[in-house]
């Protein structure tokens, strides 16, 4: 299936020299000022239009939420968006935008 991705200019660069796409999150405290918990997640979304909010560069995202070894906990086809929980190969990813 094919999804998109908004980013900026910097992460994309960072993004093909890591030849991965692999977002990164994290959960801070009330006052914002602690990391409680970092780990790795990328969001997707299912229009162009919604991944252009979050970046000027938009990626392509060529994924499948079906596979059976798929880490993503998310995909709902009624949902505007979706989390994938492991790296994405540059080969199935390509700039549009």
């Amino acid at each position: 299936m094919i999804f998109y991705h908004g980013t900026t200019k910097e992460n994309w660069e960072q993004i093909q020299k890591d030849g991965q796409l692999y977002g990164y999150d994290r959960i801070l405290s009330n006052d914002r000022k602690t990391v409680l918990q970092e780990f790795r997640k990328t969001y997707l979304a299912v229009d162009k239009e919604e991944a252009e909010c979050y970046g000027d560069v938009v990626l392509e995202v060529e994924y499948d939420p079906y596979r059976k070894d798929a880490q993503c906990n998310s995909f709902n086809k009624d949902c505007w968006q979706l989390r994938v929980y492991e790296p994405i190969p540059i080969n199935k990813i390509k700039r549009i935008k």
